[in-house]
């Protein structure tokens, strides 16, 4: 049964204000603001903001970082370039310190979250309470400066339009959230399947109108003042070809492989096995895109053969992604999360074990600027005297927990999507 979403009580954010569950929360987000920032990522997005203000583009740009750092660039579409345009030009303009232009640049993560919940409250309010509450949304929502909250509010604001059956919007905001990251846009074949089965011609339609218009918003600005566009293919082939990380069943393993190589190199006891198994581990990496894949379409064969509800179509494809993919880094969540949240779905577990692993995975000192001038890894924080050994110890601890974690997070994502599958979840949604 799908239920009206109930108009927002006026004084109801004045009421907030006296709310312990809400003040907290605001407190950590004033801080992440002000004071945290992944350190490659703002690196690379103060970059971006610059290149974009001074009429540079970011594509041709990417091969030439990617050589010099190791790690890529911008590797996106060029909507979130236009909000770091923006916070470019403004820091410019206001005189260009550092921690000005790191401001307005995450002044846009901050924004998405407020929208978030603002959303979230008119629909549902104790959703918006459990999103709030969520102690990492504003570490990574803001800390890792990185737009894919503003993914999850595209798309749970295009599941809201869908129950509407407002399809031009549909496609629109689906397609604006794919301008920010492509990943989004694998909703698209499932919602036409669904479409298809009704024999809905006319959503499909406007659907497709909504797709050409956001792919015009999205490009047409960039195709105009820039002349680089063509080297996006450089970001494309850098997600193919890039190892696995993050919170994924290889990585998780391949971190717990590494640890152990660490601590046999300490004792000076060599470990065969574990070093075929980290070779192999990087050799299953290289074909994992072909798992992704066949996983996507079988979830495809199963979205034809059945009659799937929208909010299925729009909540499977972001669980398989996060499931099946070779490389999904803390803030991949997010674009589901919202839409997760409104939806009931979600798993204690998982939170915990994602908590884990974001505090394990290279430890929080990461999400500190280098204009601070702090070290980036805990061991640094150790005497001299006590570096070598208990630092490296330290090290393989915090990797054996986020192996650990990450193990865990895929097997919560797996009985996410078979308790979807299996309609073994709350399914009101307010329209």
């Amino acid at each position: 049964m799908l239920k009206r979403a109930r108009p927002f009580p006026s004084g109801a954010g004045r009421l907030l204000l006296t709310q312990s569950w809400f003040l907290w929360p605001l407190g950590v987000r004033l801080l992440a603001w002000l004071f945290l920032a992944h350190a490659y990522e703002i690196a690379v997005f103060q970059d971006v903001s610059m290149q974009m203000a001074s009429g540079e583009g970011v594509y041709t740009r990417f091969s030439t970082w990617l050589a010099t750092a190791g790690d890529g660039y911008y590797a996106y579409p060029p909507l979130y370039a236009y909000m770091l345009w923006a916070s470019g030009w403004l820091a410019d303009a206001l005189g260009g310190h550092w921690w000005l232009r790191q401001l307005l640049i995450k002044s846009w993560l901050v924004l998405a979250d407020l929208m978030v919940m603002a959303f979230l409250l008119r629909v549902r309010p104790a959703a918006a309470r459990a999103y709030w509450t969520l102690w990492f949304v504003p570490v990574v929502a803001i800390g890792q400066v990185q737009p894919d909250l503003w993914v999850g509010l595209s798309i749970v604001l295009a599941l809201h339009f869908a129950l509407r059956q407002r399809w031009a919007v549909v496609g629109f905001l689906i397609t604006m959230a794919g301008g920010l990251k492509i990943v989004p846009l694998i909703i698209l074949p499932f919602l036409a399947i669904h479409l298809l089965q009704l024999r809905n011609w006319r959503g499909i339609a406007e659907v497709g109108v909504g797709v050409v218009v956001g792919l015009a918003v999205t490009w047409l600005p960039y195709l105009a003042f820039f002349g680089d566009a063509g080297s996006f293919v450089d970001a494309a082939r850098f997600y193919l070809t890039r190892p696995i990380a993050g919170l994924t069943v290889l990585s998780g393993l391949a971190l717990i492989v590494n640890s152990t190589l660490a601590g046999a190199a300490l004792l000076a006891h060599p470990l065969p096995w574990a070093e075929a198994a980290y070779r192999y581990l990087e050799h299953l990496g290289e074909l994992y895109p072909v798992v992704t894949l066949v996983a996507f379409a079988a979830l495809m064969i199963a979205a034809a053969r059945q009659r799937w509800p929208l909010w299925r179509a729009f909540c499977l494809p972001l669980l398989m992604f996060l499931l099946t993919n070779k490389t999904v880094h803390e803030h991949y969540l997010l674009q589901v999360l919202p839409l997760l949240i409104v939806l009931g779905i979600g798993s204690r577990t998982l939170v915990m074990a994602f908590s884990a692993y974001l505090l394990a995975a290279g430890t929080p000192l990461r999400f500190i600027p280098a204009e601070f001038g702090l070290p980036s890894t805990v061991d640094a924080l150790l005497p001299l005297a006590l570096q070598p050994i208990l630092g490296a110890v330290l090290t393989m601890g915090l990797m054996l927990v986020a192996g650990a974690a990450a193990l865990v997070f895929s097997l919560e994502a797996f009985k996410l999507i078979r308790a979807v599958m299996t309609q073994n979840v709350q399914r009101d949604v307010p329209a």
